[in-house]
């Protein structure tokens, strides 16, 4: 498959610690507030609790650095494909999308969408084989728990400084039931950059195309994924396009996606250039045997049929 000749900019990678499991348990009354749109600061600004960092939400930590994700074309819109393009750019269509079906990962709470739920038992039964205990510590996420979420950061710390913490509401992959956040079941490194250096980090990093996982914001590319570096949230893209990305060293799914668009728009450019060199060549012929006709008289069979002489 060629690679689109498209530059790619490399930024220098800002590691982060991304930890708070609390941030995944919104309080019901305040879920429920939030979905009804009226949620408010309930205290005065001095009660009001410093702001997390932007890697403590255990959600998608956008990057503080200028990033291209909007310059990546998103091969398809349907968010039911494992091809999906999702990002700020990108958003869900609709953005209140829900799976068809979703179902539980290795007996636990979280929820794939069955192929990615499948395809993800057996990376942790292969991590297991090997020595590494891998445990999901978050997988499909509503529309309706982002909103809360983002609603309650934004209550607490204003819009600005909420977009860097959390994805906004329609934009994040976890939505799709395509998207995992993995860690081992020491708690070592939860939801950390220090994941990669594990041994079970690096397991993963060497084993998730194998079943059709990518790390999808890879370190140093913030740049292009508009994240920071996340070693344990896996993007299921299915074994082939996994493994395609692996072999032709393809490190982002932005860039993925765009090069399949690429190819695609490039077969259709060549598909109507046949189809014109078809036309043009039948309205040649068409014109040799109009002049011959006009000459002799004589017009072939075909011709007749389609000029009514």
């Amino acid at each position: 498959m060629p690679r689109p000749s498209r530059p790619l900019h490399r930024t220098a990678a800002v590691a982060s610690t991304l930890v708070l499991a609390a941030a995944f348990m919104l309080p019901a009354a305040g879920a429920q507030a939030a979905h009804g749109g009226d949620a408010r600061p309930t205290g005065s600004p001095s009660s009001t609790p410093a702001p997390p960092s932007p890697g403590d939400t255990g959600h998608e930590e956008k990057t503080t650095h200028d990033s291209r994700e909007g310059h990546y074309a998103a091969y398809t819109l349907d968010p039911a494909s494992p091809l999906v393009l999702v990002n700020e750019h990108h958003p869900l269509h609709p953005r209140d999308y829900v799976p068809r079906d979703l179902v539980a990962v290795n007996g636990s709470g979280a929820r794939m969408v069955p192929e990615a739920a499948a395809a993800l038992e057996k990376l942790l039964a292969a991590a297991r084989h090997d020595g590494h205990e891998l445990i999901v510590e978050s997988a499909y996420r509503s529309y309706d728990y982002q909103v809360g979420l983002f609603r309650r950061y934004t209550s607490m710390y204003g819009e600005a400084y909420a977009s860097r913490i959390s994805a906004r509401p329609g934009t994040s992959e976890h939505q799709l039931g395509l998207s995992v956040d993995i860690g081992v079941a020491s708690g070592q490194c939860s939801l950390k950059a220090c994941l990669a250096d594990l041994p079970a980090g690096k397991w993963t990093a060497a084993h998730a195309a194998e079943y059709g996982f990518i790390i999808r914001y890879p370190k140093d590319r913030q740049e292009i994924t508009g994240y920071n570096f996340e070693p344990w949230h896996l993007r299921y893209l299915g074994a082939s396009s996994a493994q395609a990305m692996r072999e032709q060293g393809i490190d982002t799914f932005e860039q993925y996606s765009d090069e399949l668009d690429a190819i695609r728009t490039a077969r259709q450019a060549e598909a109507r250039r046949k189809a014109a060199a078809a036309e043009a060549s039948r309205e040649a012929a068409a014109e040799r045997a109009r002049r011959i006709a006009e000459e002799t008289g004589w017009m072939p069979e075909w011709a007749r049929a389609a000029y009514g002489r």
